[in-house]
């Protein structure tokens, strides 16, 4: 891995108390880099997986990938329903999203196919997101908070402000 996680400093109620308020701010935003290729991705610097299923709400068939790269923490974004991101390649990168994959009879792949150190979490609105273990472990508080107290569909984006990703304005 190439460096460690620059997690935000500060308990988890105040730092969800202070997501909350940028979010409703419409305040969070990231620079998100175009998701290309997913096969030159390192396995182990995948961090945190957002998929949305072809007819989601939200963001249907959004792909983003929290990413630790050499620069640092970066979101990757695709889409394979309105841009041309390739669903195969993104299933042969990360094998637990085929269980997800809407081309195929619901459902799709059948049981959840979840690895053993990563966590996952229905966001709601055929919606998912998987955690590296080492995710889960430092923001398992934090993300109970946004559940109860903000929108499910909203966690990666919170994950990944708690793991010191810079917002844009």
């Amino acid at each position: 891995m190439s460096h460690s996680i620059p997690f935000r400093a500060g308990d988890e109620e105040t730092l969800a108390e202070e997501f909350i308020q940028l979010a409703k701010e419409r305040r969070i935003k990231f620079d998100a880099v175009r998701l290309e290729d997913p096969g030159i991705l390192v396995d182990e610097d995948i961090l945190a997986v957002h998929y949305a299923d072809a007819g989601a709400q939200g963001d249907a068939g959004a792909v983003e990938i929290l990413y630790r790269s050499p620069g640092g923490l970066q979101v990757l974004y695709g889409n394979y329903v309105y841009d041309d991101l390739d669903l195969d390649a993104v299933i042969q990168k990360l094998s637990m999203l085929g269980c997800l994959d809407c081309r195929r009879p619901y459902p799709y792949g059948g049981q959840l196919d979840i690895p053993p150190d990563w966590g996952y979490l229905y966001m709601g609105a055929m919606n998912h997101f998987y955690a590296r273990d080492t995710i889960c472990e430092r923001t398992g508080v934090f993300i109970r908070i946004i559940q109860q107290k903000y929108y499910r569909s909203r966690i990666f984006d919170a994950v990944a402000w708690f793991c010191g990703v810079e917002t844009v304005s």
